[in-house]
């Protein structure tokens, strides 16, 4: 058998800008306009009468809500004009709200799907009492009646306040007391006043809060609170939400193993690849740590046991991954990563408030280790998130997942083991829903062999900006077939399961592939392993993510004479659209079909003001089989014609259409089609606004010619200069039938592409 063919690499220097026409006509409104300034006329009285009756829960800036009519929630829509009626009217968030309406749902092949509950956007405006009255003004005078002005008031559904109970989110009937975290909006000169409200409706002083604010973001406080202290806080108008907020409880080691544990081969260089671990602690100086490890208490407080049983056995499996079936006699591979150990747990304060100690110390050592591109995490508060809300866990790594300067580390999260409580109390926990980084799911083995989600990993969905978590399952064992990990004293194994031990697989997978090449950026290899993820049609998406995670690294890594696997990566500033070559020459001539699959993985700037809009931007992809065939449309009428212009044929066809009046596409036809979805249907069925995109197309090889992917960013706001989504591509041709070497042709072609560089050195041959 031949060896492995190594995948290719910088496949974007060969991609070219697009220039794409606009168009589209304006969308029908749903209110005639005399009667929603009237109407919104009422509202802002029914909203002044409302603040002059509690005057006490209310600051000098106040926040106001805009509601859209459903369908209306796109960017385009934004009541940009309306706030040009006063300097004291600003944007400064937004979510998403229950319209009280039921719609038919369709999915992605426009067939029923049932009902649901119908949601639209609602818009945080930040104002004072002139504000108010400025936009009532404009109103009554009809001072600024633009078509813009008139179009935005025509598609708002109300103007007022957020209600206590649309604020108290994911509180159980039984719910008495314990941990909150409150969010509080983003206020330019009262900020301080907001949280000295909070404390006086909650009845605390402001030592007993822990309070965190983000340049330009909302202002977390977490505090212990009753129920009735946590109705009072609803109250005040600068309250965004408040959520209850678990505690941490590590998966137990169930037992030590009688056999004692494998040893590890002398390693012949220093591994390249440094992984950070954020956990419990760890004991560094058990035998398969040893020299590997150095730990590091970022935290004041004294460690305890269960966490150091805990964080052994995470970095046991950053470096030696499930070692299962391993015995005295068994000798290890030398790893290929060593770990940076970081203690953040528990925390100085006995009761702690939802971790911010632990927050804290993994912002501050991210920033001062940015050698370190590859972390894990198998930890985090119990419950599930919520959609409405975004935990500051969450927002914290997003935040250090995204730079403009210098490629971002990559976070890997355990994804939690609520799994098989009743839904929605088995949705995936915090911070496992961050938006750049990965999300770790398990999957357990049956007595058949198979591989199955293990019952107790949490499920999807996701927030809006990456709906599909977890984003893979990894093995995290059960109790008839455990995970066995490093013990913390002697040398021993022990044995557990859990999300906990899926993540930090994961990670020594990652570390593997990143060691194996330096062509393998963090992020590359969080693209390979999500496309070499294994698929079913029985899995489920909000179970399995993209699916389960591959064996074996190396195979991420290589290519066969007949599937060729490219990496493009780079950046995108607002509104650009590139197009990249599918390298395939010559498909057209090969037998049978041709599979073309590709997954990109954004990493994109966050915005925890709007969880509804969470993610900044995002890239809309678009699968372009055949460079000649574009299409012919008469305007004002559904006739539509494909066109080959590489025949003969198709530019006499070409010609007499455009006698007739049609117009060629800009681009060639793309693969599907794309429909003219609503936004609401574009989020469902396409995925718009995530972060990852995984999509296969087969097709017959007549069909194809120079195929090209598309990438256009979409930014939700188009003025920042500075603004890039940074870009990780992988693009699999998949092609038995062809005639000859794929892969030596593609090469041959395109000389700018170049076979990753690959580490050849004795102690990477000796793992399996």
């Amino acid at each position: 058998m031949s060896d492995p063919l190594p995948i290719l690499a910088h496949g974007e220097s060969y991609a070219q800008p697009v220039q794409k026409k606009t168009g589209g006509g304006s969308k029908p409104r749903p209110h005639e306009y005399e009667e929603a300034r009237n109407r919104l006329l009422a509202n802002i009285g029914a909203v002044s009468r409302q603040m002059q009756t509690d005057p006490d829960s209310y600051l000098e800036e106040k926040v106001v809500c805009i509601r859209m009519e459903p369908k209306f929630e796109a960017k385009s829509y934004a009541p940009s004009s309306v706030l040009t009626s006063s300097d004291e009217l600003q944007v400064i968030g937004g979510r998403r709200y229950k319209t009280g309406n039921v719609q038919p749902q369709k999915n992605s092949n426009d067939e029923d799907a049932g009902e649901q509950l119908e949601f639209a956007k609602l818009y945080f405006l930040r104002t004072t009492s002139k504000g108010l009255a400025d936009f009532e003004n404009a109103l009554r005078t009809g001072s600024n009646e633009s078509d813009a002005w008139r179009n935005e008031v025509m598609s708002i559904r109300s103007f007022d306040l957020l209600e206590p109970g649309e604020k108290i989110l994911g509180f159980d009937a039984e719910w008495k007391e314990g941990l909150v975290e409150a969010v509080l909006h983003p206020l330019q000169e009262s900020a301080e006043d907001a949280v000295d409200l909070f404390c006086k409706a909650a009845g605390l002083g402001r030592d007993e809060i822990e309070v965190r604010s983000y340049k330009d973001g909302v202002t977390f406080i977490a505090a212990q609170l009753s129920r009735e202290a946590t109705m009072a806080a609803a109250r005040i108008n600068p309250l965004r939400t408040v959520h209850p907020m678990g505690r941490i409880a590590f998966e137990p080691i169930r037992s030590a193993m009688s056999a004692p544990a494998p040893q590890v081969a002398a390693a012949q260089n220093v591994p390249p690849v440094t992984v950070g671990v954020f956990d419990g602690g760890c004991n560094p100086n058990v035998p398969l740590l040893s020299g590997y490890v150095n730990a590091h208490d970022a935290v004041a407080s004294l460690p305890d046991q269960d966490g150091i049983d805990h964080g052994t056995g995470v970095c046991g499996a950053v470096l030696h991954g499930e070692l299962s079936g391993k015995g005295a006699s068994d000798v290890l591979p030398a790893p290929e990563v060593k770990v940076e150990s970081f203690r953040v747990l528990p925390p100085s304060d006995p009761i702690d408030i939802d971790l911010y100690e632990s927050i804290d110390a993994i912002e501050y050592v991210v920033g001062h280790n940015p050698d370190i591109q590859l972390y894990n995490l198998s930890f985090g508060p119990a419950g599930p998130i919520l959609d409405d809300d975004i935990s500051r866990f969450t927002y914290a790594l997003d935040v250090l997942s995204y730079n403009r300067d210098a490629e971002p580390p990559l976070f890997c999260i355990a994804a939690g083991n609520d799994g098989d409580l009743p839904s929605p109390d088995n949705r995936v926990q915090s911070p496992a829903d961050l938006v750049n980084g990965i999300g770790v799911g398990a999957f357990c083995i049956l007595p058949d062999g198979t591989k199955a989600r293990a019952p107790y990993s949490c499920v999807g969905p996701g927030r809006e900006g990456a709906k599909i978590k977890p984003d893979l399952l990894e093995y995290g064992g059960d109790i008839n077939k455990p995970f066995v990990v490093v013990a913390s004293s002697g040398n021993a194994l022990g044995a557990s399961a859990g999300t906990s031990f899926a993540s930090p697989l994961l990670v020594h997978k990652l570390g593997r592939m990143m060691s194996r090449s330096e062509d393998i950026s963090q992020h590359l290899a969080r693209a390979l392993v999500l496309h070499n993820s294994k698929h079913s049609d029985s899995f489920v998406r909000e179970e399995y993510g993209f699916g389960i995670a591959p064996d074996d690294p190396s195979s991420c890594l290589s290519c066969d004479d007949n599937r060729v696997t490219t990496l493009y990566q780079g950046m995108l500033r607002p509104k650009q659209l590139v197009s990249l070559p599918i390298f395939a020459p010559g498909i057209e001539s090969a037998k049978g079909l041709i599979t073309i699959s590709w997954t990109i993985v954004a990493v994109c700037e966050t915005n925890p003001n709007d969880s509804d809009a969470y993610t900044s931007s995002c890239i809309v992809d678009t699968l372009i089989p055949h460079a000649n065939k574009y299409t012919y449309s008469l305007k004002g009428t559904s006739y539509r014609h494909t066109v080959n212009l590489a025949t003969e044929e198709g530019r006499i066809k070409a010609a007499e259409l455009e006698l007739q009046g049609y117009t060629s596409s800009t681009l060639p036809v793309s693969k599907p089609a794309k429909k003219y979805w609503e936004e609401s249907e574009l989020r469902a069925n396409d995925m718009k606004w995530d972060s990852v995109i995984s999509r296969t197309q087969r097709m017959k090889s007549s069909s194809l010619y120079d195929p090209k992917l598309t990438l256009q960013s979409l930014f939700r706001n188009n003025n920042d200069p500075d603004a890039l989504t940074r870009y990780y591509a992988v693009v699999t041709v998949d092609a038995p039938g062809y005639n000859g070497s794929l892969y030596n042709s593609t090469l041959q072609e395109y000389r700018n592409l170049q076979p990753i560089k690959l580490r050849i050195e004795p102690r990477l041959e000796a793992r399996s």
